[in-house]
């Protein structure tokens, strides 16, 4: 990724309330020029930035995982114009344990992200008192299957978290 120059020390301006991981899991390495310049659009338009990123691929034979350098694979050669400081966020335990969702013969890129499209959010729950606490990917088929009780119900479904109706519990309004 391009030196950021004179910019602020890497990884010190990142929102710590918006930092996420994302696996994206190919078939092999050289599938990856499509994510490369995917995330470079993605960047540029300050949607996310990047502090870290590594390449994974699960052997075929023996199911072993190698650990690879952005730079070091040809496919994601699109990114080393892209802004951003990448590297040493991640350690070699989040690696593996991240990793155990890549099967044998594939291969993925490990991101370590800031999300900035939600930092307007961020400082507006920071300056009421509060911060954003949390969030969680939902497995497509999980939200396929909402989706179609949506559709199938006239009345109400069960949510993506297997829940039923929404409820509000809290004081009621005197008024």
């Amino acid at each position: 990724m391009a030196d950021p120059g004179d910019s602020a020390p890497p990884h010190t301006a990142a929102d710590p309330d918006l930092v996420e991981y994302l696996m994206v899991v190919v078939p092999e390495l050289g599938s990856m020029s499509g994510l490369a310049a995917a995330l470079v659009e993605t960047v540029a338009s300050a949607a996310i930035r990047i502090l870290d990123l590594v390449c994974v691929t699960r052997s075929a034979k023996d199911g072993s995982l190698t650990v690879l350098e952005f730079e070091d694979v040809a496919a994601m050669a699109a990114l080393q114009h892209s802004e951003g400081e990448v590297g040493g966020m991640l350690s070699d335990h989040d690696i593996e344990t991240a990793s155990l969702g890549v099967e044998a013969g594939s291969s993925a890129i490990l991101l370590l992200v800031e999300d900035r499209w939600a930092e307007s959010l961020s400082t507006a729950a920071r300056r009421a008192g509060g911060r954003v606490a949390g969030g969680e990917r939902i497995r497509r088929s999980r939200f396929e299957s909402a989706l179609e009780a949506l559709r199938a119900q006239p009345g109400p479904a069960k949510g993506l978290a297997g829940e039923g109706d929404r409820a509000c519990a809290g004081p009621s309004d005197p008024a």
